[in-house]
């Protein structure tokens, strides 16, 4: 009898261990959907934030501006235009280079803004070309291109069964 105590008392310990193990390890993925989803609020909130509204704008015929190598040598540096293109790089290029990093889900940021992804990347991609060229460095901006291209190919890209959406569930809103 005086055997079987410390027996149990061992079997218990590694069950409570076990169990313990268990437990954390579920904690520890709802923990990481919990940074992954804050991580992709304050992305969305850095693409879509007012001021890179306005930048976009201004942006609007920014190659337009610069047609030549000249042009861009004379009038780009210190210009409003070379401002506003280190804010794209300070605030779109850094979230684009962390979902291509796989820091954060880059189908969840294109799902929510891959239009606008899309369509920001078209105001800047021809004076971007141009400024890989007479830079040298075709790694401006790859993160924000690798991006918006990712949302073209995602926009096409059949989504999987998800137990969330049923497009049949809701038949007045599915006709929207």
């Amino acid at each position: 009898m005086d055997a079987i105590i410390p027996i149990a008392s061992v079997f218990i310990a590694l069950a409570t261990v076990t169990l313990s193990s268990i437990l954390l390890s579920r904690q520890i993925k709802h923990m990481e959907h919990e940074r992954n989803a804050l991580a992709i609020l304050a992305a969305i909130d850095r693409l879509s934030d007012e001021k890179m509204v306005r930048v976009f704008a201004d942006l609007q015929g920014v190659e337009s501006r610069y047609p030549t190598d000249e042009a861009l040598a004379r009038e780009y540096p210190h210009s409003e235009d070379e401002a506003r293109l280190a804010a794209v790089g300070q605030y779109v290029e850094t979230v684009a280079c962390l979902a291509r990093r796989g820091v954060i889900d880059p189908s969840l940021i294109v799902d929510a803004v891959g239009l606008m992804l899309r369509t920001r990347w078209k105001i800047i991609r021809a004076f971007v070309t141009h400024l890989r060229r007479y830079y040298g460095n075709e790694y401006m901006f790859e993160n924000f291109e690798w991006l918006a291209r990712y949302s073209e190919w995602w926009k096409e890209t059949p989504r999987p069964a998800h137990r969330n959406y049923d497009p049949t569930r809701l038949p007045e809103v599915a006709s929207l």
